[in-house]
């Protein structure tokens, strides 16, 4: 994603080839309407730019339903147009390719056979919104060599987001993020090395279930295979998970502490209409 000149194409394609996926060119898909009036010097408006992001959504919930993934090419400059391609696909990344106005508009001035006039560039710039830190986006400065934006990209995307409910040095649960590493297997399916395991338990929560504040005995992935879960810290906040999510569970007692049900632990419960699945893999 990004403005006009800031190279989606030509670095979408290498990555798409990186990574073993199908590239689809988001300025191919506008509809004649739309590279009319960009030919013409004249702005998109939300609504000239509606069923376009729509079709892109739909490219990406198709690659997504097939199993596999898919690199696109969408300048998506506001928050509420990406929102319409994560409707598409939620688990949708982005690669915000940055650059200064002078970089871009020399880039744009010296292309050849594209629609799009050098003049919309600062309607576009005016009209960025960059992603905020709650979207899941990369943001790569393009001044540099296309194949090192590539060889970040591939790096940047072969971590595993893990979350870990922890105890604070105050005693009380929190919750923080880490990434692991993913240096073995492939571009197309990357692996974290080989982790000990201390064996598998699977569990079934009715309807209903809520446990009390407890503190984790021994560390534990958990993941969500059916229903959600609700997990509640002293603080009075609260995280919920659904089928396909994970979290790492370390919420200890502190050593020589005592357990309090006002400081110490978290409690859990079971959310909607469907009992709660779960898998303990025990660390």
């Amino acid at each position: 994603m990004g403005v006009s000149g800031c190279g989606k194409s030509s670095v979408g394609r290498p990555l798409a080839n990186a990574l073993g996926l199908p590239f689809f060119e988001g300025d191919e898909l506008h509809p004649p309407r739309n590279v009319a009036l960009m030919a013409a010097g004249t702005p998109l408006t939300d609504a000239d730019r509606a069923g376009w992001l729509q079709t892109l959504a739909e490219v990406l919930a198709r690659a997504r339903a097939e199993g596999r993934g898919a690199v696109v090419s969408c300048s998506a400059l506001k928050r509420s147009y990406r929102d319409v391609l994560r409707g598409g696909a939620a688990g949708v990344r982005f690669v915000f390719l940055q650059g200064s106005p002078a970089l871009l508009e020399s880039r744009v001035q010296r292309r050849r056979h594209h629609y799009m006039p050098a003049s919309l560039l600062h309607s576009q710039l005016a009209t960025l919104e960059p992603p905020g830190a709650d979207e899941d986006a990369v943001a790569i400065d393009i001044d540099q060599p296309t194949e090192r934006i590539v060889d970040t990209l591939c790096h940047a995307m072969s971590t595993f987001e893990q979350v870990i409910l922890h105890t604070g040095a105050d005693g009380r649960a929190r919750f923080r993020s880490e990434a692991v590493a993913l240096p073995e297997g492939k571009p197309q399916a990357m692996l974290s090395a080989l982790m000990p395991s201390g064996g598998l338990q699977l569990r079934h929560s009715p309807v209903g279930f809520r446990s009390s504040f407890h503190c984790t005995d021994t560390p534990q992935w958990v993941f969500i295979l059916g229903g959600q879960m609700e997990i509640g810290l002293q603080d009075g906040s609260s995280r919920i998970f659904k089928p396909g999510d994970h979290f790492f569970s370390d919420d200890r007692l502190p050593e020589g502490a005592t357990f309090d049900p006002a400081v110490h632990g978290h409690w859990s419960r079971q959310l909607g209409p469907d009992p709660l699945l779960t898998a303990f893999v025990r660390s």
